[in-house]
């Protein structure tokens, strides 16, 4: 076989490892938090309309995925009711007001206080007769309380305790992305921001993320608090979320873009109806938008699961043949035994010449092994790459092997100085789960040989069977506990 046809055989083996790395830390997530009250069918328009109104499906060669975060929260329809056809009635009766210059909505949100005693009421109320009529059969009806209680329940449906489950839910989106390495852009509209802020602090507190990895774009927010660094878009004819400031009920930011009142949507305050319609709150949406993409970057995570590195002393190197290195078990039972010559036909060492102390791996033929690269290229640092992220056959440990064959025998008190071999467990966050080495020195003194070295790598699902099912049919990604607990060197006398 010549040069070039090793080459190719490297090139492609190279490209199908890499098509297999599942723990490749890459690309973008936009996620979309629905408002109150919204059909899962309205959200997922919703959530189709900011596609189609960024036009982004890549940036910087990197994929941009689109998550709806649903949540399905109930409130009373009926105060909203009341507001639209309010605000459509006081729109159509008051045309007239702006002639002589009153401020007609400074007093339609007193009207809806129940403040029918204001000065702004009391002066129009006085140059127009029927309107202290228009006032008090409002009033009368108790409708401006409705609204009011609407209002109210818009500010605090988060923390309610039937809203569990989709707290749930939205946890485990957030942890499907960040256990793929996602740099998120969240973009809530309406009461949907309540849900987004408490997103945004589940994203932060993972392992790998900060806030330099999410960016929240906040449309017409519902919550007096926006998340760090964030971008908000209210318009001045949203009489939903400005209400909240006019009735004094919650605190919010004022509004940034002016628009005037619509007929589509007279509340102002319909995603698509008014702000994926209007030019300049558009603008502001992409603009956003925009200033996230640029800013985010990209988590303190590793494109592997584990990495183990195998270290090796120059002597060691020379009496020894490069390492054999596998996946040996998946045993949901103690293993150490096992890591012994003496384990017999159970051992994960295997003799290949009686009596001339020469072994291979013995892998178990019942399990399915985790993919991995091993990088060999320095014969003193080899390292393992455990490349499988998705699909982790269960919670039991994964068994690798390490096994050296001696080329030079050297008596018990000939060994060259520091022969040594040294082992190093992380995990995908770069933590360094556990080290360990052997002095070969040490072992040959005791009358002993090497063999080799096993360790246990688990990650582990902590989910529950609910939980599990809800990843599964919506076809999310498991975030798994990493550990590493055990390094065994085999040795025989």
């Amino acid at each position: 076989m010549n040069r070039l046809t090793w080459l190719l055989i490297l090139l492609v083996t190279s490209q199908s490892a890499l098509a297999n790395n599942s723990c490749e830390v890459e690309g973008y997530a936009i996620g979309f938090f629905n408002g109150v009250a919204t059909t899962r069918m309205d959200a997922e328009r919703g959530k189709d309309e900011i596609k189609s109104t960024l036009n982004i499906d890549e940036y910087k060669s990197e994929k941009v995925e689109y998550r709806l975060f649903y949540n399905d929260s109930y409130i009373d329809g009926s105060g909203f009711n009341v507001l639209a056809d309010f605000a459509e009635t006081f729109d159509q009766r008051t045309q007239e007001l702006e002639q002589k210059q009153f401020d007609r909505w400074e007093a339609f949100w007193d009207i809806v206080n129940g403040r029918q005693d204001s000065s702004i009421i009391q002066k129009i109320s006085a140059a127009f007769s029927w309107f202290g009529g228009f006032v008090a059969d409002f009033i009368s009806q108790s409708s401006n309380v409705i609204i009011r209680e609407f209002l109210e329940a818009l500010t605090l449906l988060v923390d309610a305790p039937e809203t569990e489950k989709t707290q749930m839910k939205h946890n485990l989106i957030n942890d499907s992305n960040t256990w793929k390495g996602k740099k998120l852009i969240y973009i809530a509209h309406s009461q949907g921001n309540l849900w987004v802020n408490k997103s945004y602090n589940h994203v932060v507190s993972q392992l790998g993320y900060d806030a330099n990895n999410i960016h929240v774009v906040h449309i017409a927010p519902a919550s007096p608090t926006l998340s760090p660094d964030s971008d908000y878009i209210l318009s001045t004819s949203d009489l939903v979320i400005n209400g909240l400031n006019f009735t004094g009920i919650g605190s919010v930011p004022p509004p940034n873009t002016v628009v005037a009142p619509s007929s589509s949507d007279i509340t102002g305050h319909g995603l698509v109806e008014i702000y994926l319609t209007h030019p300049d709150l558009i603008e502001k949406i992409k603009a956003s938008v925009k200033r996230a993409f640029s800013s985010l970057a990209k988590p303190d995570m590793e494109d592997y699961l584990f990495e183990v590195t195998y270290h090796y002393t120059p002597t060691f190197a020379k009496s020894h043949a490069s390492p054999e290195i596998l996946f040996v078990d998946n045993p949901n039972d103690d293993w150490k035994e096992r890591a012994s010559l003496y384990a017999d036909d159970y051992s994960y060492l295997k003799e290949t010449k009686p009596y001339q102390n020469d072994y291979k791996l013995n892998p178990k033929n019942d399990f399915e092994a985790l993919l991995f690269e091993h990088d060999n290229t320095d014969r003193l640092n080899q390292v393992i790459s455990i490349v499988q992220c998705s699909d982790i056959p269960n919670n039991d440990p994964f068994i690798l092997g390490e096994q050296s064959t001696e080329t030079i025998r050297y008596g018990w008190d000939k060994v060259p100085p520091n022969t040594k071999a040294s082992i190093t467990v992380r995990d995908r966050y770069g933590f360094k789960l556990q080290t360990d080495e052997v002095s070969i020195n040490e072992v040959r003194a005791k009358g002993w040989q090497y063999h080799g070295i096993f360790l246990d790598i688990k990650a582990v699902s902590p989910y529950k069977k609910e939980e599990k099912a809800f990843i599964k049919q919506n076809k999310l990604e498991t975030k798994y506990n990493l550990y590493s607990d055990s390094i065994i060197f085999a040795s025989s006398s």
